[in-house]
């Protein structure tokens, strides 16, 4: 990077655009650093969703629950997210990404293990509705700060690999059960989840504050740090003055996100993350049961859970390549149909190696696009207000989760057949598609300009 290194002017005065010089950076280790410790991050989130269906029936069986009342407890969680999703995405941007993070881990493990605590019905669902509020403080800063921390070339692929953090979370909770559940029961696992914490000094010592929050609060030697980090050739001068080089946010960043140019794409990636995480929340929360329901084993029910998140691991990384090549866009054109289609033969298909393979390309589709939508999203916002951003669309989006298994679990107490209650999982892809294709790309194709330019200096006197 010796091409951005200039001498500064006589008056000593020289500009550091931190953006372009961490987007135009060809060292690996800082954007490494900070991508497989978010995606560590990322893997609770997979393993509240995918854990809490995987324990279900056993859960239901122990507190003597029917579907409906196990339907709103799987919601709860979910309704805490919609307001932490918000809470932790303002504050992010305002008091630090880093420090959100962090206190958004902890909240989590320490409620997600208190579940296993739990004596009855309330005191589960308060519980688990805490730990939704710190869980929504994880996935949008985590996804954040991989996005700041990736030079502009690689950004879709990184943070797509980023979230396959959820993949892992479910295959997690899909082997933890199959290991366990029958011997030491759900609420050892349960209680289990607190090792998780481990990673709170982990990303304490290691990961960066983000740089919008350290030039705002004039950081500088924080500032220099990192950038030593970034490229350890870079040489600091005293009377530096860095800047992000993008227009600064609104006094009320939150408020900004329904004005003008971003007002519609808000509410439709909103929309889209809202239909995804529907599907697939009420899918895996629910897919166990309704195996069983067919004459499968419990075993064998927690086995569609474990195939569901392998699909990830192909998927995520494929989408991400083809959105590099192609636009986001027409991956989603490709992933919506697929999924609609294979969640529909679930139920229908006989054959269980057949089903278990339709409920592999589900996970493909469902996943793939939920690990690109938040890449996506974050596209389209300035550094200055992107965590805001994210928040508040991951918070429209987990109003999905809300309502997904609380309506299945009113259909199955109402009896009503399985193919037609897997249909209704499948049917929001349909509008999810709808909601990408309105997306407007121009206010993204000036973002992704300024962040993965390469011609800019960096260091400008």
């Amino acid at each position: 990077m010796n091409r951005n290194i200039g001498d500064a002017s006589g008056s000593g005065l020289r500009q550091v655009d931190v953006k372009n010089l961490i987007d135009n950076s060809t060292r690996k280790s800082l954007p490494v650093t900070v991508a497989v410790i978010c995606f560590l991050a990322i893997v609770f989130d997979g393993l509240d969703s995918a854990l809490f269906g995987t324990l279900l029936p056993a859960i239901m069986k122990d507190m003597h629950m029917g579907p409906a009342e196990a339907g709103i407890l799987a919601s709860i969680g979910h309704i805490g997210a919609v307001g932490g999703a918000i809470l932790f995405g303002v504050a992010a941007d305002a008091i630090g990404r880093k420090r959100m993070l962090l206190i958004g881990i902890t909240v989590f493990t320490v409620f997600t293990a208190a579940c296993g605590l739990s004596q009855g019905y309330m005191d589960f669902a308060i519980y688990r509705f805490i730990a939704g509020i710190g869980l929504a403080g994880i996935v949008p800063v985590a996804v954040a700060l991989v996005l700041e921390y990736t030079p502009g070339k690689r950004k879709a692929m990184v943070s797509s690999a980023s979230y396959m953090g959820i993949g892992v979370g479910v295959l997690l909770s899909a082997l933890l059960s199959i290991a366990f559940l029958s011997t030491i029961g759900w609420r050892a696992i349960l209680i289990g989840t607190f090792l998780c914490i481990v990673l709170v000094p982990v990303a304490r010592l290691w990961l960066p504050e983000s740089m919008s929050i350290l030039v705002r609060k004039g950081r500088n030697d924080s500032i220099r740090k990192v950038l030593k980090r970034v490229d350890p050739e870079f040489v600091s001068g005293v009377h530096d003055e860095y800047v992000l080089n993008e227009p600064p946010a609104s006094k009320v960043p939150l408020r900004r996100l329904f004005q003008g140019e971003y007002a519609r794409n808000t509410l439709l990636l909103g929309t889209a993350l809202h239909c995804l995480m529907m599907i697939a929340v009420t899918l895996t929360t629910w897919v166990a049961h309704l195996m069983v329901q067919r004459g499968f084993t419990l075993a064998t029910g927690i086995t569609f859970i474990l195939v569901f998140s392998v699909s990830n691991f192909i998927s995520t990384p494929l989408a991400g390549w083809m959105a590099d090549r192609v636009g986001y866009k027409k991956v989603f054109v490709i992933y919506m149909p697929v999924l609609f289609v294979s969640i529909s033969l679930i139920g229908i298909v006989q054959d269980p190696l057949s089903a278990l393979i339709c409920m592999f390309f589900a996970g493909f589709a469902v996943l793939g696009a939920i690990c690109l939508l938040l890449p996506y999203a974050g596209s389209l916002y300035p550094m200055s207000f992107r965590s805001t951003a994210m928040g508040g669309i991951y918070a429209i989006g987990r109003i999905g989760p809300i309502i997904g298994p609380a309506i299945a679990g009113a259909m199955l107490a109402a009896e009503v057949s399985v193919p037609v209650v897997l249909v209704f999982m499948a049917a929001p892809s349909a509008a999810a598609l709808v909601a990408f294709l309105l997306v407007k790309d121009a206010p993204s194709q000036l973002v992704v300009r300024q962040e993965t330019s390469s011609v800019v200096d960096p260091l400008r006197v």
